[in-house]
């Protein structure tokens, strides 16, 4: 299960590799990190 789908899973919580909070921790985590990435290379790449 990704981190994303781990956000929506409220049954067998203890079963999960991952919890729903950790979940969304990692999908913000991704979301910063593309952001950061693309405002950099639109800072870059602008003329």
């Amino acid at each position: 299960m990704t981190a994303g789908l781990a956000v929506q899973a409220t049954v067998d919580l203890p079963g999960m590799p991952i919890g729903p909070w950790d979940g969304l921790g990692v999908l913000a985590a991704w979301a910063t990190a593309a952001l950061l990435a693309g405002g950099l290379l639109l800072q870059r790449r602008d003329a």
